[in-house]
């Protein structure tokens, strides 16, 4: 991944971050405003944070002057704690348009919610408090797709959600960087990457990942319970049996799609990029899954 930062960067027409791998460190534009003076790769979410912020210059459209890295808040008296975000984009009046934390790709789903809580809903209210909208938080990281460095995102739009509890409700969230202060739309996952649209072109989209490590599953794992369990009034062999049957609809979809189909084990999002289906929309498809799954799979026929 070092090597394919290295070559990303080297691209770009912009050269807002300057990254030396021999030695370790970087060096930022002098127009990104740095809270905090950062001149040495620390750990891995540095390297997230200058793919981000390249991209976001290069191929997104802002300005490296409406860019802030490691802002500090206060919190808490008499004791003061100072918890830092990682990236804000501001649009020209001075809000905060992207509001971002990142994470190594190992650590992305790590503790989620309690990073979307604590990290983001939490330090929003901060800048709110201060006098400054905010419009979308997002928990960001990058992954390697066939020998190419792309972004992988969760974007909840902080107007519509202004906090974790509101969220957690309908747990909406979409997952494409915005371009320019545009709308954050959700590219669809799709066998091969692509699908062909209604009019017969090919788009490009998400596909499923395949190589992660024991301790994304062990993370995925506790994240699927905690939402299935719901706070405690569910029993376990509830949670146990609803697990099994989502694996098993999972698999039904994942099996009869062909390249360049969309897969249909998957939240969709209008044109517009902020509406999700109903849930009674998506109940109706995941059931259908699960039934075919029944009868195809393990010849249940009633």
């Amino acid at each position: 991944m070092k090597d394919l930062l290295k070559k990303y960067l080297e691209k770009q027409k912009n050269d807002v971050v300057l990254l030396d791998l021999d030695k370790e460190s970087l060096q930022y534009d002098s127009r990104i405003k740095q809270h905090r003076k950062i001149n040495k790769i620390t750990g891995p979410e540095e390297y997230v944070r200058a793919f981000l912020i390249a991209r976001l210059v290069n191929e997104l459209g802002y300005k490296p002057e409406y860019i802030e890295i490691e802002k500090e808040y206060d919190i808490g008296r008499p004791k003061v704690n100072r918890p830092r975000i990682d990236v804000i984009v501001r649009d020209p009046s001075g809000n905060a348009f992207l509001y971002i934390e990142l994470k190594s790709p190992e650590e992305f789903e790590n503790d989620k919610d309690e990073v979307i809580e604590k990290q983001l809903f939490n330090l929003a209210a901060q800048e709110v408090g201060q006098g400054k909208k905010v419009k979308y938080l997002a928990l960001y990281t990058f992954e390697e797709i066939e020998n190419t460095l792309k972004d992988k995102a969760l974007i909840i739009d902080y107007e519509k959600y202004n906090s974790f509890e509101k969220w957690n409700e309908t747990r909406e969230a979409t997952n494409e960087i915005p371009a320019n202060y545009g709308k954050a739309l959700r590219i669809p996952y799709a066998k091969g990457g692509y699908f062909i649209d209604k009019k017969g072109n090919k788009q490009e989209a998400n596909e499923l990942e395949t190589d992660f490590t024991h301790e994304q599953l062990d993370s995925l794992r506790k994240n699927l319970h905690n939402v299935l369990w719901g706070g405690g009034g569910t029993d376990d062999n509830d949670i146990f049996a609803s697990l099994v049957n989502l694996i098993l609809a999972k698999i039904q979809d994942e099996s009869e799609k062909q390249k360049g189909e969309i897969y249909d084990f998957q939240v969709f999002y209008y044109k517009d990029g902020e509406n999700a289906e109903s849930n009674e929309e998506l109940f109706e498809r995941i059931n259908n899954l699960y039934r075919r799954a029944l009868k195809q799979r393990l010849n249940i026929l009633d």
